[in-house]
């Protein structure tokens, strides 16, 4: 049980001094290459070409007049509009102006291709957005640099690349203002050639069906109450007046045939309960006084008492007449009655002319009456028609005072854009004079050389130990073979010899030292002086 301990507490033991010897045996193996690499790493990173960084800090700053009293009629995402910037601003040809400017890249343009300096210099210049942290889509600044190994140059063309962004933006929301304007003025222009041509329609479609529309309804409903009661008064008119032709015809036939019939006696009454004609025309007359008192002379009453009277003077004469001798005439008879036919042949004539003109007036009248009948039943029929041509009308009306309205805000804009008191980039820390370089990080280079070096070392060290089959120790004797060790003889130098020996051991560790202190010093140096 204790020989087995012994035994792994030797092995272990051997297992150190093999890692020992392992390491002075190899110690060139590990020694060169690491510090090789660490001084190579110094050499690249002193000699590696340092680049500047000029940088600018742009703030994209809001409208200055608030939006309730002026709208922006540039309303594009302003990420997008970034972006549509720095492609124009990135351009080919803005970008070889630059360079032929500033005399950037002689020597990549010396064995590259235009259009590969262009693209290195794409990578050279960087845009850094700045969100607003409470809205991630809100953008509220942005940083823009560009590298390259001059600082002053880098600070120039930082600042030419910074105006350009500040002038492309001003020009890019003016320009999209103007033509966002012009836009609607011609919009405008259309809409307002398409409003009249609806207002052409409305007042030539109600010109053309006057009295049918429905806003005419009402008045054309008056109108046709206002003829059937002329109609009514006309008919009224006729009536009398075909009746006092009637009458007066039937009159004028009688008359014709009082001459050759007997003389009526004075006390035949024609009509009427007189007894004699001076009584009847006494009280006819003093009917026709009080007639004429309350109406005019055209009332029916009044004209046919005329005609009574006028019937009882005949009468009056002709009683006259047969009281004479009896040598009494024809002709005196046909005499006394010639008066009277003309009268009455007069006034037949008038009623004659009158009803012609009460029935061309009634024959207007219900002309008319027809005319607004079909008028109103029209009407239905023209409300529907003015309805589509209303709408239309509205339509084209509410388009163009829309249009109208979005110019004028779209025109205040422009104004607004035009001023610069729009939304617009300002600069709030303009592109200063890198003072220290950006690149290379020395330090990373030469820890990068050392770790390096040092894997290297390890993994040939490793590599040189596996694949050599050298027998050095007792132990490495017995993984060999089974058989035991019997006796072990040590190495005896001469003194020449471990001159020699010791004169080695001094070379390789001033070497090895003069070795890492030139790399530690390189290191150093390039980290810490330059």
């Amino acid at each position: 049980m204790i020989s087995k301990m012994d035994e792994d507490q030797e092995s272990r033991t051997m297992n150190w001094r093999e890692i020992l010897d392992i390491v002075v045996r190899r110690r060139w193996w590990l020694a060169a290459p690491l510090l090789t690499l660490g001084l190579i790493g110094s050499i690249v990173a002193r000699e590696w070409p340092e680049v500047y960084r000029s940088e600018a800090l742009i703030l994209v700053e809001q409208q200055k007049v608030p939006e309730q009293f002026v709208t922006p009629n540039v309303i594009a995402n302003m990420q997008d509009r970034l972006q549509s910037m720095t492609q124009e601003i990135l351009s080919r040809t803005r970008l070889i102006s630059l360079i032929n400017q500033f005399g950037l890249y002689r020597r990549e343009r010396s064995h590259l291709t235009m259009d590969e300096v262009v693209d290195k210099m794409r990578e050279n210049i960087h845009v850094e957005l700045v969100q607003n942290p409470e809205d991630k889509g809100d953008l509220t600044a942005f940083h823009l640099s560009f590298s390259t190994q001059n600082p002053r140059v880098a600070q120039q063309v930082a600042n030419e690349l910074t105006s350009a962004f500040i002038e492309e933006n001003l020009e890019d929301r003016a320009q999209q203002s103007i033509n966002t304007t012009s836009f609607l003025e011609s919009q405008l222009d259309e809409a307002g050639k398409n409003l009249a041509d609806q207002e052409k329609q409305m007042s030539e479609y109600k010109s053309r069906f006057l009295g049918q529309l429905p806003e005419q309804e009402q008045s054309n409903l008056q109108i046709l109450g206002s003829l059937e009661a002329q109609l009514e008064g006309a008919n009224n008119e006729l009536e009398r007046a075909e009746q006092e032709k009637t009458y007066l015809e039937s009159l004028r036939a009688g008359y014709k045939a009082a001459p050759q019939s007997t003389v009526v006696s004075p006390t035949t009454a024609p009509s009427g309960h007189y007894a004699n004609p001076e009584e009847a025309l006494r009280d006819l007359r003093a009917q026709l006084t009080d007639l004429q008192a309350k109406y005019k002379p055209a009332y029916p009453d009044i004209i046919k008492l005329k005609d009574q009277i006028a019937m009882w003077e005949i009468r009056s004469r002709n009683a006259k007449t047969a009281e004479s001798p009896e040598h009494a005439t024809h002709g005196a008879v046909a005499a006394s009655l010639t008066p009277t036919m003309i009268d009455i042949d007069s006034r037949l004539k008038g009623v004659t002319a009158e009803v012609t003109n009460r029935r061309k007036d009634v024959a207007q009248i219900q002309g008319l009456l027809r005319s607004y009948q079909g008028r109103l039943n029209m009407t239905p029929v023209r409300e529907q028609q003015l309805a589509e041509v209303t709408r239309n009308y509205e339509n084209s009306r509410a388009l163009y005072q829309s249009l109208l309205q979005k110019k004028e805000e779209s025109e205040l804009a422009t104004n607004l854009e035009k001023r610069q008191e729009g939304e617009r980039f300002r600069l709030i820390d303009p592109p200063t004079l890198p003072q220290k370089p950006v690149e290379p990080n020395r330090l990373e280079i030469v820890l990068a050389g050392w770790l390096s070096g040092l894997c290297l070392a390890v993994g040939l060290a490793a590599t040189r130990e596996f694949t050599d089959d050298t027998l050095r120790t007792e132990m490495d004797l017995s993984r060999s073979t089974p058989l035991p060790v019997l006796v072990r003889l040590p190495v005896i130098l001469s003194p020449l010899e471990e001159k020699r020996k010791l004169r080695g051991r001094f070379l390789e560790l001033a070497g090895a030292s003069l070795l890492f202190a030139l790399s530690v010093g390189a290191g150093i140096y390039t980290c810490l002086v330059i």
